[in-house]
Parts: C-alpha cells; structure tokens; sequence
C-alpha cells in the first residue's frame, strides 16, 4: 500500500532529519511549530506514527515511559544516561558477529534490532 506524502509529512521528516538530539514528540511539535504554526499537534503525532510504520525514522522507547524520535535510519545504537536522560548515538560493528553467530546457532533470521543501553554519561560522572 502507497501512503501519500504530504508538505506536511515531508516538514516533520526533514524537521526530525535536521536536529541533532532525539526528541520526545512534544519536542518535535514545539520545533515544528516555529517552522509552521499551521501544523497541529494531531497532525504530528498521526505522521511521526505513519513515518516509524514506513521506517523513515527510529523510535526509541526508553525506561522512563517516554518515547524519542530518531531521523537517522543508519544502522546504530542509542545510550541513554540515567541522570540527565540525553541519548547519545553509538556506531560500530561489533554487535553483527554476534547476531550471526545467534542467527546460525537458533536457526533464526534477525530482521530488526534495537538496542539501549543504560548508564552515566561522561558529563555526569
């Protein structure tokens, strides 16, 4: 199924894609509010949830129950720190011999994987 693309739709994506941190999704509509107050709150939310579904953007759900948002689609990672709750990107490919070596070992085939890992960041220590 094809799902249009709207000026509104292609706002948030690009909106998402410019920022450097992960916002929550009120971030996101405050910072898409400034570019176009003509954007509702209703509109965001229903294309932020279209763009995941299409996987155009990341969402990173994280332990304290509140969702972030992420316009890079490049294969990584996320930190989260404990005391301030910035996420942080994480690259490397360390985690893909492991995935094979699970994928040979169960007979499975991994699509997907999101991985959060937890801590204090270097700022808070």
């Amino acid at each position: 199924m094809n799902t249009r693309n709207t000026k509104q739709k292609e706002i948030i994506l690009e909106t998402l894609q410019n920022m450097n941190t992960h916002p929550t999704i009120l971030e996101l509509y405050e910072e898409i509010h400034k570019i176009d107050p003509s954007i509702g709150q209703a509109t965001v939310y229903r294309n932020v949830s279209k763009l995941v579904k299409e996987k155009l953007i990341q969402k990173i759900p994280t332990n304290d129950g509140v969702d972030h948002y992420d316009g890079n689609c490049c294969q990584h990672y996320h930190f989260v720190c404990q005391r301030c709750h910035r996420l942080v990107d994480l690259y490397g490919d360390e985690v893909f011999p492991l995935l094979q070596q699970i994928e040979r070992k169960h007979h499975l085939e991994i699509c997907d994987i999101h991985i959060l890992c937890e801590g204090i960041c270097n700022d808070c220590k």
